[in-house]
């Protein structure tokens, strides 16, 4: 499948700062981290600090996959409702997830306070409206489960709403807090620099073709017929993990981006919150660093791998329609910003599960072998759900938590 197409924001603002070499003989360590994006950097940064010899391997260039066409928004929120996720697998449990993920946002920003880079990080308030009268009873249950827990919301009704925004909306909640904004790539590359001066061993375009679990360690193999002996492997290589699990796990659907150049003034969009609408697909805005807009959505179900919308270019009418679509859609919800001119046009694959959740842990077919997929919306939260529970699962240390994640849940 063609993971992204199209022109990307952040490989295009950020030169590649550094280059690793390819395997070229074979090693043994304890940890071994399939696939170089955002998540893959992150079980690196957890493991590493706590002294273990970790060695991370990407087939592509670090950072260059996935990772390089996510838009990047932290949140709290997971892909399903707290009140929808309450009646999939209870209350306490769903207040859990969002508790997790809140925690995750803050726990990404202290790590990176100890990072070169501040990695264009931002804490920010959120803004899931609807746009239908007739969703707003089930907002108002939204709302109260999420005030219920704890979390830091406001109830925004029409009236309060035409002082905020220049776009029709009908109810919604304003989280003041659990929300940020980062910039992906530099993130992914700041992790990495900062776990080899914790003994992190990286070696990109390096492809991992076998894989055997034995009984006390893992032995893969390169094309090349290099190998590698690992205590311990972490499958962080996003949706071609997805193929050592013999379980439909999640639907695969390609959802579109559009970034303008910097914009001068941000009418009608309070605060520049991060914003969502309740349909389905979903619509979403967010900002940068440097005060360009970043709008997505239009998701399409992509089908089989070798399918049309699996492999589409950024060239076809498909593509070419999503995109005029987003940026009327844009000009639409915010009339009053003038300056609005797209630079950058990209899509990308995004999972998700039934449940909304990501998959954590062990699998019961690969001994000795560790999955982080962290699919969803909120990809990056989850991924430092990953590596914190990883982290531990690797030290003897099973957190209760896992049972949210398994793969049998």
């Amino acid at each position: 499948m063609k993971l992204v197409a199209g022109d990307m924001l952040w490989t295009n603002i950020n030169k590649i700062p550094d280059k690793y070499t390819y395997l070229s003989n074979d090693i043994e360590c304890d940890a071994l981290i399939i696939g170089g994006g955002v998540t893959g950097a992150i079980i690196a940064y957890y493991l590493t600090k706590e002294g273990i010899d970790t060695v991370l391997v990407d087939k592509n260039i670090i950072g260059y996959g996935s990772t390089r066409a996510s838009t990047a928004i932290l949140q709290y929120e997971v892909d399903t409702d707290l009140y929808g996720l309450s009646h999939m697998i209870g209350e306490e449990k769903a207040a859990k997830c969002f508790e997790l993920s809140e925690k995750a946002v803050f726990d990404i920003r202290d790590i990176v306070n100890e990072l070169d880079d501040d990695c264009d990080f931002m804490l920010k308030e959120c803004f899931y409206y609807t746009s239908n009268s007739s969703h707003i009873s089930l907002l108002k249950k939204e709302f109260d489960l999420r005030k219920k827990h704890g979390f830091n919301v406001e109830f925004i009704d029409k009236n309060n709403a035409k002082d905020k925004f220049s776009f029709p909306i009908e109810a919604g909640i304003y989280s003041k807090s659990g929300g940020a904004l980062i910039d992906p790539y530099k993130f992914t590359r700041a992790l990495i620099k900062k776990s080899i001066k914790n003994g992190l061993k990286v070696y990109e375009n390096t492809e991992i073709n076998i894989i055997q679990s034995e009984s006390n360690h893992v032995y893969l193999k390169t094309p090349n017929d290099f190998s590698i002996k690992a205590k311990k492997v972490i499958m962080a290589a996003g949706y071609e993990s997805k193929k050592y699990i013999d379980r439909g796990i999640l639907n695969i659907t390609r959802t579109f981006n559009l970034v303008t150049k910097p914009i001068k003034e941000f009418n009608g969009w309070h605060n520049k919150c991060i914003i969502r609408d309740d349909n389905d697909p979903y619509i979403y805005f967010r900002t940068t660093a440097d005060n360009r807009i970043i709008v997505g959505g239009e998701d399409e179900k992509v089908g089989k791998e070798t399918s049309k919308m699996s492999n589409l270019t950024n060239e076809d009418l498909v593509s070419i329609k999503k995109y005029d679509i987003l940026l009327k859609k844009l000009k639409d919800f915010f009339p009053d910003i003038k300056d609005i001119e797209v630079e950058y046009k990209f899509s990308g694959l995004f999972g998700v599960t039934k449940d909304g959740l990501p998959y954590i842990g062990e699998y019961s077919k690969m001994p000795n072998c560790y999955f982080a997929l962290a699919y969803g919306s909120n990809g990056i939260v989850n991924g430092i759900l990953c590596g914190q529970l990883i982290k531990d699962l690797y030290l003897n240390n099973k957190r209760d938590e896992l049972d949210l994640f398994k793969f049998d849940r």
